[in-house]
This record gives structure tokens, C-alpha cells and sequence, in this order.
């Protein structure tokens, strides 16, 4: 009884299969979320330092103007609606927004910066209190722990003193500053929250990899700083 070997062909078609599946499998073995998650982070960041230059809020007749400047806030909480967060879950997020009504926190889909990127979407992954018209316009690639598998988010260096809300401004000429809105608080004087030493917010994903991202203090000039 003759047994029926493999021809070329047959072993070509294998070898290309086993090719195409391992340049698949690989990248994803190798994965390091938490940098995917930064190269995204600071494109926003720098967007919202941008934003700050071009869009200063001054106003001579506005006492506390200085509170709408364009803010980056990263939070662990829970949105309501949309089915953004379910079974009481909370998840970590971050929008790109100024303070409109000097509340604290933004309250309409008119605070928030636009997506140039994607036509009618804005930068958050949601917000409190949004309603059924404002589903089609969050943004989900900003619900990090649900796109990248994100665990923690922490600010340390010039942005963490009194910042628990994890928020970032920036003033006219791109200055970093930290926490100038709160609810019934924040700034007093346009320039006392600039940040006096360099910021680092550190990215931790499900797996324990860990991207660092550094604002620098007077020229917020935003990297990310390479492992060595």
C-alpha cells in the first residue's frame, strides 16, 4: 500500500499559512498596552495645550476667567447612560474639555473639545448628567480600561500637589498647571497653579507594563519617556 506524501504545494501552502498566522499572533504576544494608550494620551495633551493657546479665555468683564482654561482630566468613575458603564462599574477615562460654568466639572457637550479626527464625535468617553442625544457623540477610545486594558493612572512630579481630580490645564503660552476649577474652588489669580517642576503621569495596564508621559514645567513640552 502506497503512502501519499505531501507535495511542494501542499508544503508551500503550510509554510505561508504558519507565516500569516504567526506575523498575527505575535504582535499581539508582545503587546504593550499601556504605551498604545500614551501615544494616544499625548496626542491629546498636546491637542490640549493647543487649544489653550489658541482659545485663552481672557475676559476683562469675567471675574474667574481664568478657570475656563482647556483642561486634559483622567478619572476612575462611573457614567450613567449610553451604556458607557454598566453593573455599577467604574472604568478609567479622560476628557478634553474647559470649565464653561466654573463648576468643577464640565456639564454640556458644548464644553468639550471636538475630535478632528473623527466628524462629530467630541474628546470624552462621556459625562454626567448627558443626555440620549449626546450617546452618538462620545468617544470611546477615550474609555481607556476598556480599549487598552488600563488599571491605573497617576500624576506625580509638579501636577500632583492638591490634584486629586487628576486634571491638567495649560494657560496662554502652553504653561502646564494643575487642578484650576473645582467645585465651589479653584484658581484665585490667572498664574498660581503653574506647575514648578516637570509632571509625569504613569500609565499601568492589566498586565503591569508602565508608560510614563512627562509634561515639562514652562514650555509644557509633552514626551514619553522611553525605558532604559
Amino acid at each position: 500500500m502506497k503512502k501519499r506524501a505531501f507535495t511542494m504545494i501542499e508544503l508551500i501552502f503550510v509554510i505561508v499559512v504558519v507565516g500569516i498566522l504567526a506575523a498575527i499572533m505575535i504582535p499581539k504576544l508582545n503587546r504593550n498596552a499601556s504605551r498604545e494608550a500614551a501615544n494616544q494620551i499625548l496626542t491629546h495633551i498636546r491637542y490640549t495645550q493647543h487649544l489653550a493657546m489658541q482659545d485663552d479665555k481672557y475676559s476683562i468683564t469675567e471675574k474667574g476667567w481664568a478657570k475656563q482654561r482647556w483642561t486634559i482630566a483622567f478619572a476612575k468613575d462611573k457614567v450613567d447612560g449610553c451604556s458607557v458603564d454598566k453593573n455599577n462599574e467604574q472604568t478609567w477615562k479622560y476628557s478634553v474639555y474647559y470649565d464653561k460654568s466654573m463648576t468643577g466639572n464640565p456639564n454640556s457637550q458644548d464644553e468639550f473639545a471636538s475630535d478632528i479626527y473623527k466628524t462629530g464625535k467630541l474628546l470624552t468617553a462621556g459625562w454626567s448628567g448627558m443626555s440620549d442625544g449626546d450617546c452618538k457623540k462620545i468617544n470611546k477610545e477615550l474609555n481607556i480600561e476598556k480599549r487598552f486594558g488600563i488599571t491605573d493612572v497617576t500624576l506625580s512630579g509638579g501636577c500632583v500637589k492638591g490634584n486629586a481630580k487628576k486634571k491638567i490645564a495649560f494657560d496662554e503660552m502652553g504653561r502646564p498647571m494643575w487642578t484650576i476649577s473645582t467645585v465651589g474652588g479653584g484658581i484665585k489669580r490667572p498664574y498660581d497653579r503653574l506647575v514648578k517642576k516637570d509632571c509625569s503621569i504613569t500609565i499601568t495596564d492589566k498586565r503591569g507594563n508602565q508608560t510614563i508621559i512627562t509634561i515639562e514645567k514652562e514650555s509644557g513640552f509633552a514626551s514619553i519617556k522611553e525605558n532604559s
